[in-house]
């Protein structure tokens, strides 16, 4: 077998310290995403969002090399639903520039929306309950940042 298709138990480790780390990346630039959005910061709220969409690279390469390794679905499945979320986002917000939060793709972007972070829970839990823990606990705050930001400007009003 040639060396680029040899994968290691190391290399799962790298993988799934980088997934741990995009999902609370994410996390956390959701939440400056929506305390920027109540006070009309829009162009912190774009730039936090091109960053957002950014993760997307690793979270790509993640999945090929789980794929390439031949690991479980879920290692697979998981990241793959962050990977579907930020091209939507990347799309509906940033090439199309849509105002979809008003209109009725809103409630099937919500649900990717919260099906993927959960994803990026489960997928930390499965490697660790430590790691599953640190996730879960900036999943908290984003909901937190979401609230705040609706109470004030309900979906980007």
């Amino acid at each position: 077998m040639p060396p680029y298709t040899m994968i290691s138990y190391g290399d799962f480790q790298i993988i799934d310290l980088t997934l741990f780390v995009v999902a609370n990346l994410v996390n956390i630039l959701l939440v400056g995403v929506f305390l920027s959005r109540p006070k009309g910061l829009k162009r912190v709220e774009h730039v936090l969002g091109i960053f957002l969409i950014v993760l997307a690279v690793p979270v790509v390469i993640s999945v090929i090399v789980n794929i390439m390794g031949k690991r479980e679905w879920w290692a697979i499945v998981l990241p793959s639903l962050l990977i579907v979320f930020l091209i939507v986002e990347l799309i509906l917000d940033y090439i199309l520039k849509l105002d979809f939060r008003h209109t009725s793709l809103l409630w099937p972007y919500l649900l990717l929306y919260y099906v993927s972070l959960w994803g990026m829970i489960g997928y930390t839990f499965l490697i660790g309950t430590f790691y599953g823990g640190i996730t879960l606990g900036t999943y908290f705050l984003n909901l937190l940042a979401t609230w705040y930001s609706y109470s004030r400007v309900g979906h980007g009003e």
